[in-house]
């Protein structure tokens, strides 16, 4: 990401795939801005070279900042939280031109990559597949909705208005939306959150977050980025075999 003040926001894009992701991740913004959605809207068509992809964006007149309580970060979180999902009877065109679930990391071939690159541990292998199989059984019988698909508080610019816009949508999707529920559950823990959120979405919020570093892992392995896919795969093998419950 290059920033040019005070206007804009380029995104670049290298390695295998880097003008099909560019494109998608162009087309997703523009699908969410025209949507009216709180996010950076895209300012000119991308460009594409023979080794990278580029796209524009409106530089965002906001800034981050790390998670506070859930009683002080609610009503900002959850306003945000509820437009992202009125968009299922506001624009249910959303369902067609956004991408489905795990675009960005291989989509229905996520599992197929997974377990390739995990066969060489099975332990991790069946740790993985497992995991896997809860989110595709969760998914299956969940109402879908616009997500974002990487809600951490790194990708949330607070205005001076209090309003929140949220950037890097490339992991956006047509999906469940516990799946933007799944960082909050790293940023401000389940108790808390239970107060405003049904139980029901916490579970599947939760095995979302268990997979997320598989998804990076494919996503890297996509990119031919080895270092990332292997520092992502030893990230969930620890957590595995920490005998942690959470994960």
């Amino acid at each position: 990401m290059l920033l040019l003040p005070p206007s804009a926001a380029l995104r670049v894009r290298t390695g295998p795939g880097h003008e099909a992701a560019i494109r998608r991740e162009h087309d997703t913004a523009a699908a969410l801005s025209a949507a009216d959605l709180p996010v950076a809207r895209p300012l000119l068509d991308p460009v594409h070279a023979a080794e990278w992809s580029v796209m524009v964006a409106e530089l965002v007149d906001g800034h981050s900042r790390e998670p506070r309580t859930w009683s002080e970060d609610r009503i900002g979180v959850l306003t945000m939280l509820e437009s992202w999902a009125a968009a299922v009877t506001e624009h249910p065109e959303l369902a067609v031109s956004l991408p489905s679930a795990r675009a960005w990391c291989g989509g229905d071939l996520w599992p197929m990559l997974v377990e390739e690159m995990t066969a060489a541990d099975p332990e991790v292998q069946e740790g993985a597949r497992a995991r896997m199989d809860t989110v595709l059984e969760f998914e299956a019988s969940a109402e879908r909705s616009a997500v974002h698909g990487d809600l951490g508080m790194h990708n949330i610019l607070w205005k001076r208005d209090g309003a929140a816009v949220l950037i890097d949508t490339d992991h956006a999707a047509w999906a469940d939306r516990a799946i933007d529920i799944a960082p909050l559950l790293s940023a401000y823990g389940r108790d808390a959150l239970a107060a405003d959120l049904p139980g029901e979405v916490l579970n599947r919020a939760a095995a979302h977050r268990r997979v997320l570093s598989l998804q990076v892992a494919a996503a890297a392995e996509l990119r031919g980025d080895g270092k990332l896919r292997d520092h992502a795969l030893a990230n969930f093998a620890r957590r595995i075999r920490s005998g942690d419950p959470q994960w």
